[in-house]
């Protein structure tokens, strides 16, 4: 059936967070999902076009509380890769301070974005009534 990769995003951001939600998945799916990225190309011109995505990546839209049940859900499914943003990554200056707030218990996070790579099914399960985001 194949391997299925989508983006989810809360879709209560604002445009330009929910923009830089999604480049900050993106740079993780680019670091941690192997083999999804096609050679480079030159085009008739000779100029260089770098690979990108062999596979599709629909961008798709949920509530902050359906994110978090969706987020909850990935550890019954160990099999999908979960790459997410939480709030604590758009609100830390640099990574250490990212990570000693998730790290701390007495700090809350929520997450923001969530990119999910498996199988086509799980993947389905876990975002198959979700539409695009609007």
């Amino acid at each position: 059936m194949g391997d299925k990769l989508v983006i989810v995003v809360d879709e209560g951001l604002d445009r330009g967070v929910a923009a830089n939600v999604i480049g900050l998945v993106g740079i993780s799916i680019g670091h941690h999902i192997n083999n999804i990225v096609g050679p480079d190309i030159h085009d008739a011109a000779g100029r260089l076009h770098l690979g990108m995505s062999t596979i599709g990546l629909p961008v798709l839209g949920a509530d902050a509380d359906g994110l978090v049940r969706i987020h909850q859900a990935t550890a019954e499914h160990s099999e999908v890769t979960v790459l997410d943003v939480t709030d604590a990554a758009v609100s830390s200056r640099d990574y250490a301070s990212y990570t000693e707030r998730l790290r701390d218990p007495s700090q809350d996070w929520r997450p923001l974005g969530l990119a999910l790579f498996g199988s086509r099914r799980q993947v389905d399960r876990l975002t198959g009534r979700l539409g695009l985001l609007r």
